[in-house]
């Protein structure tokens, strides 16, 4: 299994870097108002489908106590969607499923039938902006009067692309690019975790051309891990990181502009 696979987190307290978004939706699932509809921007790789995901084993996990927000993370319910087993919570690919008969089967049509074993039937529409006009002005019925037992978690990228109407009657959530020393320390824990030794300068690569997305770092990491090293050092890691240096790259360009070739 990938390494972002084996670490995506399966608890809210697992997320990296979201802390902002993390506390409000927690305390909107401990109190029970959780919104019928969010929309989850940002760039890819910062866990918004992720954080989908939690909000659904959060609310129909039986063995989640009032006033709690975690889910149990072992109840079948649980266990089901975090295997995208659960036939309550539907993800739908909007890059290639973007017309108006796939929204109206397999949103507006099952949205109008009682979830089959859960309290809740969840919806996550990954790449929303991918959707034509015509689906969206079909899912705004459904998010101007939705069934109370249905939540829908629309997730992109591209935000500016999504109709306004539709974005009014979200509760719009955005995920940013996590900080350089948020990364470290994650990428510090799943190396534990590996029992590998990374060296600094190499998780500074690492997290410099990851860009902030947590899912191209941890990726980077596994393929530099696929050397099968137990010692991660910068020749190790060659083959995958660019071997020129920042502060090298700098100060050979400042050289080009001061015409110094003596620096």
């Amino acid at each position: 299994m990938a390494l972002y696979h084996t670490y995506r987190p399966q608890t809210f307290a697992d997320v990296v870097g979201q802390e902002h978004i993390v506390k409000t939706i927690t305390n909107q699932i401990a109190s029970g108002r959780v919104a019928h509809a969010y929309l989850f921007s940002g760039a890819r790789g910062l866990g918004k489908t992720t954080t989908a995901r939690l909000i659904a084993k959060a609310i129909n996990c039986p063995k989640r106590k009032a006033g709690a927000f975690e889910p149990c993370d072992a109840c079948d319910s649980c266990q089901e969607i975090r295997g995208s087993r659960a036939i309550d919570v539907i993800e739908i690919d909007a890059a290639s499923q973007t017309g108006v008969d796939n929204v109206r089967e397999n949103i507006i049509e099952s949205a109008r039938f009682q979830p089959t074993k859960s309290p809740y039937k969840v919806f996550i529409i990954d790449e929303a902006h991918m959707l034509s006009t015509s689906a969206f002005n079909a899912l705004l019925k459904t998010l101007e009067e939705p069934p109370e037992h249905v939540v829908l978690i629309l997730a992109t990228t591209e935000p500016h692309k999504i109709p306004d109407t539709i974005i009014s009657r979200c509760q719009r959530f955005d995920f940013k690019k996590v900080a350089y020393d948020t990364m470290k320390q994650h990428l510090e824990m799943i190396a534990k975790a590996e029992k590998i030794k990374v060296d600094a300068d190499v998780a500074d690569r690492i997290i410099n051309k990851s860009d902030g997305c947590v899912r191209d770092a941890v990726s980077l990491l596994d393929q530099i891990m696929a050397t099968g090293e137990k010692h991660i050092t910068a020749d190790a890691a060659s083959l995958v990181l660019p071997t020129a240096r920042v502060d090298e790259t700098l100060r050979f360009v400042r050289s080009l502009i001061l015409k110094n070739a003596a620096d």
